[in-house]
């Protein structure tokens, strides 16, 4: 494949900006086994609180199937815990254990890292723009998924209203 200079110079800058992510993937991964991806998780859990996996699954935009599969393997690294509703035996709630809790406050190391230093260093014109040209980058695409990290299981169609089941 032949690229113009200026596709060379964006894949080059976007290969270089993860790179700067880099160090801080391999500190979650070291110290609390999970990914950056995985701590926006949990502290996106920290703010809900205690709520319907559904809700949960939907407030990270994810499809029910992902949300399991997320839900399953921040469950099983003593992350967050499923529990019954008290209300409504068909729902099932995911909360935040301790270790969870204590996980969320490696973000605060996020503020600290050269990476943040430098974006928040740009202008907030450029930091809208960046914000824009990454947000399309990732972005699904027409008639694809809409989660590039969704379980190749077919989406189960949704019931009509009902409460998820328990666990």
């Amino acid at each position: 494949m032949s690229l113009t200079a200026p596709q060379r110079r964006a894949l080059l800058a976007f290969v270089r900006a993860v790179a700067l992510v880099e160090p801080l993937q391999r500190e979650l991964a070291a110290s609390h086994g999970i990914s950056l991806g995985d701590l926006f998780a949990v502290r996106t859990l920290a703010r809900l609180g205690e709520v319907p996996v559904s809700r949960y699954g939907s407030e990270l935009g994810l499809a029910r199937s992902t949300i399991t599969n997320l839900v399953d393997r921040l469950e099983r690294a003593g992350l967050v815990a499923r529990v019954a509703s008290p209300s409504d035996r068909r729902v099932t709630l995911v909360r935040l254990t301790p270790t969870g809790r204590d996980t969320t406050e490696a973000g605060a190391r996020l503020g600290e890292s050269d990476l943040v230093r430098r974006l928040l260093a740009l202008s907030g014109s450029d930091q809208a723009a960046l914000a824009e040209l990454l947000e399309r980058l990732v972005a699904p695409e027409p008639g694809g998924a809409t989660d590039p990290i969704a379980s190749t299981e077919p989406e189960p169609e949704p019931a009509a209203a009902e409460p998820e089941p328990a666990r």
